[in-house]
């Protein structure tokens, strides 16, 4: 039992450390009678911190957790009985691109084959959508910092009235990373 306690009040020291810093390396020793907490290390160096987030990340090992990422956003106009407010959903799922558009069957759209060859594994998504427009704007970020937009016409709804279907209504994504 005063193992127990001590060992309880070693963690919790280590735990508090870790709290108190930020980040913590806690290393342990343990055997059949006891365990303690041999040293706690804290990381001040932002490079180190950097390299212990990414270690984390649940976005850095893609065959044990795949990408997810997801945004929304708004267009439509309430006072305009042709262009009433929809929302759009865009979603990063194992590096595909996805739109939902509500008004449409099927409601979800694959846009990867869009994006610039070869650019990367993505890991973030935003939706914009500008007032008083008819589109809404695609932005993806890869795993290397590169960026790139597509442009989607969204109203009329896309395969009615000269509106090109889902994901002809879109322009291929352009890289602005260094635009």
């Amino acid at each position: 039992m005063i193992n127990h306690r001590s060992t309880r009040s070693a963690l919790a020291f280590a735990l508090a450390a870790a709290a108190a810093s930020g980040f913590a390396t806690l290393t342990f020793t343990a055997s059949a009678s006891a365990t303690a907490v041999t040293s706690v290390h804290s990381v001040v160096d932002t490079k180190a911190a950097t390299t212990i987030n990414l270690a984390t990340d649940p976005r850095s090992d893609k065959e044990d957790r795949p990408t997810r990422a997801i945004d929304s956003a708004f267009q439509g106009d309430p006072e305009d009985p042709k262009r009433q407010p929809v929302k759009f959903v865009g979603v990063i799922r194992d590096d595909r691109v996805a739109i939902r558009d509500p008004r449409t069957m099927p409601q979800w759209h694959d846009l990867t084959s869009l994006l610039p060859r070869d650019f990367g594994r993505l890991v973030d998504i935003t939706l914009a959508a500008p007032d008083e427009g008819d589109t809404v704007h695609i932005t993806v970020l890869n795993e290397r910092g590169k960026v790139a937009q597509s442009r989607c016409t969204v109203f009329p709804t896309p395969g009615t009235k000269g509106t090109p279907e889902w994901p002809d209504n879109c322009t291929d994504f352009i890289d602005l990373t260094r635009r």
